[in-house]
């Protein structure tokens, strides 16, 4: 393949992955529970006590441990991502992929 060749599939690779990841569920308000998605190298203790850190009633840890399922927000209002989150996402229709509703609940 020639470069010119290789550089057009990966820019194609990377279109898909970017349209694939704008159609995800982003939270409209804060009256649904969201799963806040932290960079895979964060430890999962601390995914955690950045969310509480950061106001959120952490529920459980996802799929991954840098993924951590909180609670809808008491004023119904969508709430900050804490420090170092890269995007949170709506559970519906991800809950299979995201959530891990075998782990027990962490509550505040």
């Amino acid at each position: 393949m020639s470069p010119a060749g290789g550089f057009l599939v990966g820019l194609i690779c990377l279109l898909v992955t970017l349209g694939a990841f704008a159609s995800l569920p982003r939270p409209a308000d804060g009256t649904v529970p969201v799963a806040i998605v932290f960079p895979p190298w964060t430890d999962g203790t601390e995914a955690i006590a950045r969310s509480f850190a950061a106001g959120h009633r952490v529920l459980r840890s996802g799929r991954l441990s840098a993924i951590v399922v909180v609670a809808p927000t008491p004023s119904g209002q969508v709430a900050a991502l804490p420090q170092g989150a890269w995007f949170s996402l709506v559970l519906a229709g991800l809950a299979g992929c995201l959530d891990n509703p075998g782990r027990t609940e962490a509550t505040s």
